[in-house]
């Protein structure tokens, strides 16, 4: 494996590490359901292929470190259309395994519909973008500690590249030219089956944290943390299953 292959890997597990730290809390419920929630994240982010990997045809990936929009023209949130989704709801209860751990089933208190629509939104929203290869528009619905996290891990990334004198580029820096480089072509379909699936049944709500509880793909309970930051945002880059 090249350095510039092994930077890239450990770039991944790190980027799926950061997510999970941006959405920790100070109170003993929310450290709690967070850990629950973190278990098996990195190992989430490998089953579904995501890794750093170039386009198709040979063309150089991250290239577009500006303004994170592909050469193809894709990418900026002018090209995102969003989904219908017809989500099932029923609340955390039917989620809840006996005599398992259900600290993200029982966090804070179920949210009413309208809010659990309003998270779910912006759940699917991300999903869809991502599988529409819109990077700036999936980039919009992460909370600021997430973009925040892709973005400096990125610069540290691209400035460690260059001490090693990698052969393999690493020019990617906004969070949407990292997200892109960070998501193997290959694996989108499995991504857009993903959006296209993902059903919310529950939001579990504290403060201005909580848990969107989803079925995702072949009927796989999801878990993944929202933050409200005027509007619900997506604290994480993927889902944890729960059972």
């Amino acid at each position: 494996m090249s350095a510039g292959s092994k930077l890239s890997v450990a770039l991944v597990a790190a980027l799926l590490a950061f997510g999970l730290v941006a959405c920790g809390g100070d109170d003993d419920s929310g450290s709690t359901a967070t850990d629950a929630a973190s278990q098996g994240q990195a190992q989430n982010g490998e089953d579904r292929g995501q890794a750093p990997a170039g386009d198709e045809g040979g063309r150089e990936p991250g290239s577009d470190a500006g303004g994170g929009v592909e050469d193809d023209g894709r990418g900026s949130s002018d090209d995102f259309v969003p989904e219908e989704h017809d989500d099932s709801g029923g609340g955390s209860a039917q989620y809840r395994v006996k005599g398992g751990d259900n600290s993200v089933q029982e966090f804070g208190a179920e949210a009413d519909e309208a809010e659990r629509d309003d998270a779910a939104t912006a759940l699917h929203n991300f999903l869809d973008a991502r599988a529409q290869e819109t990077w700036e528009a999936a980039c919009s619905y992460l909370s600021s500690d997430v973009r925040e996290s892709l973005e400096s891990f990125a610069v540290k990334a691209r400035e460690a590249a260059a001490k090693q004198d990698s052969a393999e580029r690493f020019d990617a820096t906004s969070c949407a030219s990292i997200l892109r480089r960070l998501t193997n072509r290959a694996a989108l379909p499995e991504l857009r089956k993903e959006a296209a699936l993902a059903d919310v049944g529950s939001l579990r709500i504290g403060g201005d944290r909580a848990f969107v509880i989803y079925t995702g793909l072949g009927g796989t309970i999801m878990a993944i943390p929202v933050v409200n930051e005027d509007g619900w945002k997506v604290a994480s880059l993927a889902g944890t299953p729960l059972n």
